[in-house]
């Protein structure tokens, strides 16, 4: 990593979250254009069973904690 990007990273961490989100959206603004190529089935399924695995977790969580109260 370079000096200049360093500090613009310092200079960065500085700010209020407000300006990190503006700063953010304008940063991702002027990205190129970014195609990580195919994915293949295995890759989705396994992301849909993991998403599947949280919501439950949470949900399992939210009726655990509405039951304790």
């Amino acid at each position: 990593m370079s000096t200049e990007t360093a500090q613009l990273l310092a200079a960065y961490e500085t700010l209020p979250a407000t300006e990190k989100e503006a700063f953010v959206r304008e940063l991702f603004r002027r990205l190129p254009p970014y195609d990580s190529g195919p994915l293949d089935d295995a890759t989705v399924a396994l992301a849909g069973d993991e998403m599947a695995a949280r919501m439950e977790a949470e949900e399992h969580e939210t009726r655990f904690a509405c039951s304790a109260s």
